[in-house]
């Protein structure tokens, strides 16, 4: 026997269904609540002050459904300028690690079948203008970990959650809209977003050598464009030698 569960939340909540299954003397009650509210999930990542916090989030921040997560993570991206206005540098250190790795590994909710393809790349593209829109005039710093935010944001394309999906056969439909983050990244004006977008190119080299040349290349040939310090380090990120 199943008995569906029902509650009544304010118009525009995500729901989740409860069910109460019976199975002889042996009953289960997975308990429906209201999915968090993008504000309170927001109000939670951006108020993170350590690494350990990242770790013990509450698990209706870090285990939402996978379009859940899809949506929250496209509005913040493309609000961040109005989001995290005056965030520290530490929060917003704590925060992309957080969204972007493996505490929470909400890029591969992302990535996974429950999201619609199209919903994934826009994910992905918003991204984008969380780089030119916010991170570019954020004070991150000019040289290599400034702060502890501008080492987060160089670290975006090393946490293993989102890269992968441009080197792994099976997601190719995300394989552009990777490279067009990372060409917004890289025609940035600030260190740290050139320097974040070279740290992704050099990681992809192995597999899009031709993009990755391109891409390089181009920002190389462009005088004045890349940042001084990042000259050699745009050099070895076409060789695919990068830390």
């Amino acid at each position: 026997m199943e008995l569906t569960l029902y509650r009544i939340f304010p118009r525009g909540s995500h729901l989740q269904v409860g069910k109460v299954f019976s199975s002889h003397s042996v009953f289960e009650l997975i308990v429906m609540e209201a999915i968090v509210s993008f504000e309170e999930w927001f109000e939670v990542i951006s108020t993170l002050d350590s690494s350990e916090a990242r770790w013990d989030v509450d698990d209706r921040i870090s285990c939402l459904p996978p379009t859940v997560v899809a949506d929250y993570l496209r509005r913040l991206f493309l609000d961040a300028p109005v989001l995290c206005r005056g965030i520290t540098s530490a929060r917003l250190c704590h925060m992309i690690w957080f969204f972007n790795g493996v505490c929470s590994s909400y890029w591969h909710e992302v990535r996974s079948k429950d999201v619609p393809i199209e919903m994934q790349i826009s994910t992905v593209l918003a991204l984008g203008n969380f780089y030119r829109d916010f991170l570019d005039h954020y004070p991150l710093g000019d040289d290599f970990d400034a702060s502890e935010a501008e080492t987060a944001v160089y670290m975006m394309w090393d946490m293993d959650c989102l890269e992968g999906a441009a080197i792994f056969p099976g997601e190719e439909h995300l394989v552009n809209p990777i490279f067009e983050v990372l060409g917004t990244a890289l025609r940035c004006k600030s260190f740290g977003c050139q320097r974040s977008a070279l740290h992704g190119l050099g990681h992809q080299e192995p597999y899009h050598p031709e993009r990755v040349h391109a891409e390089i290349d181009w920002v190389l040939s462009q005088e004045g464009r890349l940042h001084p310090l990042l000259i050699s380090y745009a050099h070895d990120a076409r060789t695919g030698m990068i830390q």
